[in-house]
């Protein structure tokens, strides 16, 4: 898809992540490192820089490989989130404090 190629460049490479969504049927996430917060409500991505939100209806993981993600459900929004997240972490600013509540 050379459109995406093109879009990318321009962006500097800002968020890593290409996203599908298809109404009323889920959407496909390339870049994902690893998994968040999980409902059938909402999804958090953590990607190389930065994550993405996913809310919706009925949200399941179909498939999950190599950084690729299928998921199934009806999305009714995604959000893209700040830069400064790493996999599995996610800091507080206000107390220097990451989620696990261990100092940086």
């Amino acid at each position: 898809m050379r459109l995406y190629d093109e879009i990318f460049l321009r962006a500097d490479g800002a968020a890593l992540c290409k996203c599908v969504v298809v109404p009323n049927g889920g959407g496909y996430f390339e870049g994902v490192k690893s998994v968040g917060d999980f409902s059938p409500e909402k999804i958090h991505l953590f990607l190389p820089r930065g994550g993405v939100d996913v809310e919706g209806e009925n949200l399941t993981i179909k498939k999950y490989c190599d950084s690729d993600l299928e998921l199934g459900g009806k999305i009714a929004l995604v959000r893209f989130t700040g830069g400064k997240e790493s996999a599995g972490k996610e800091n507080d600013s206000k107390d220097g404090q990451n989620r696990e509540g261990a100092q940086r």
